[in-house]
């Protein structure tokens, strides 16, 4: 019974994580005036960080767990990596924004790495993060 409390915290600690790059993304694009959802992706600020790099980092957990665990600067170099390619690999049939959609999924999934990190500590935090938040940006961020 209590690999499901922990199944149930990794999930919330994934969404957490989502909520905060989703708001950083939000603010980023508010501060740009949308450049990154009108230049660079051809998906919206959700489906990016809910759908492709939400699930690029359990795939990245989930290698992990089944071939090594990586420690430090190893997994930070190997996680920054996959998300350069995972973010490259959206945008490959459009030359001109594929290095900057590249490194649009490096920032988003080291945003993941290190509020696991930060938010693990913290329930509440995490509880506002990956429910309350998103509900806000959306509200405030879209038109």
């Amino acid at each position: 019974m209590m690999w499901r409390l922990h199944i149930g915290h990794y999930v919330i600690n994934k969404l957490a994580c989502g909520g905060m790059a989703f708001l950083v993304l939000n603010l980023i694009n508010m501060a740009t005036h949308d450049y990154i959802s009108s230049s660079i992706l051809s998906i919206s600020l959700e489906q990016w960080v809910y759908g492709i790099i939400m699930m690029a980092s359990i795939t990245f957990d989930a290698l992990c767990a089944i071939i090594a665990p990586l420690r430090g600067s190893k997994s930070i170099f190997v996680l920054s990596v996959w998300g350069y390619i995972v973010g490259y690999s959206l945008a490959v049939n459009d030359i001109s924004t594929s290095w900057l959609s590249g490194l649009l999924g490096l920032g988003t999934i080291l945003l993941f790495y290190f509020g696991s990190s930060i938010i693990r500590k913290y329930s509440l935090t995490s509880l506002v993060l990956a429910w309350i938040i998103p509900l806000v940006c959306i509200w405030i961020f879209k038109p």
